[in-house]
């Protein structure tokens, strides 16, 4: 099985703790008071063990309890919780994967340097990014939300010192994890400059005691081929609500 560093695990830990409902080998259902409301629902399936942990707050299963049809054997099942779920009106926005730098590969990454035309960006090259900006799609800059004023920023140069491709990083989630964003020029891609950044990101983050994490959609072959080339890792796929799932909760 796949290993982590383990302030990774400790914080995907946190939410699932509070009473338990029901636990499988499969499944394990809780309800946790602490949950965020736009979390009220937080289900986290994790790749080395085939699990799936699902978090309630308690009024998401106050309104759940009456819809969820335990089998004669007493076992439930993920379809079921699911299905009951959508009775009641949440619904779950799409999983996100989750990519952490396993711990076979931290000592290789820490000790190499950054390719020669990666660097780091400041405020002072606004000019750069902004150009950079004006030469990808909206759509694409909103899915990588790359941004200079975030906690780290890495740019992979071309001729003239044009930014070909960025990466930005930021704390998340109140520990010891760095979210990263990366965005590529349509012309610069399948040359190897996302992969740099992502190494030159996780570095940083590294030595600062932080623990790189790269998410994506299910569905966004690009990005996960990236993580994967990259080095990265899946430790599982993670799903809150959409923002407008309110309905049925008392």
């Amino acid at each position: 099985m796949m290993k982590f560093p383990e302030p990774i695990y400790r914080y995907w830990k946190a939410p699932f703790i509070g009473i338990r409902l029901y636990r499988d080998s499969l499944l394990s259902v809780v309800v946790n008071p602490e949950l965020e409301v736009d979390e009220k629902v937080t289900i986290l399936h994790t790749v080395g063990d085939a699990h799936t942990a699902i978090a309630l707050r308690p009024d998401v299963a106050q309104s759940l309890e009456a819809t969820v049809i335990w089998d004669a054997g007493g076992v439930l099942s993920e379809a079921v919780v699911r299905e009951g779920l959508q009775q009641i009106g949440i619904v779950m926005h799409g999983a996100d994967n989750l990519f952490y730098l396993p711990e076979t590969v931290r000592e290789a990454w820490a000790t190499e340097a950054n390719a020669a035309h990666v660097r780091s960006l400041h405020a002072g090259d606004a000019a750069l990014f902004t150009a950079f900006e004006r030469d990808v799609s909206q759509e694409d800059l909103d899915a990588a939300q790359v941004s200079l004023d975030d906690w780290a920023v890495f740019g992979a140069h071309g001729q003239g010192g044009r930014l070909l491709s960025i990466a930005s990083t930021y704390p998340w989630g109140g520990v010891p994890l760095a979210d990263i964003g990366v965005l590529t020029l349509d012309c610069a891609r399948g040359n190897g400059h996302a992969t740099q950044l992502l190494r030159a990101a996780a570095r940083h983050a590294m030595v600062r005691g932080y623990e790189l994490q790269y998410r994506c959609q299910l569905d966004n072959k690009a990005s996960i081929a990236l993580a994967q080339s990259a080095g990265m890792a899946l430790f599982g796929r993670w799903e809150i609500p959409s923002p407008d799932s309110t309905a049925g909760v008392v």
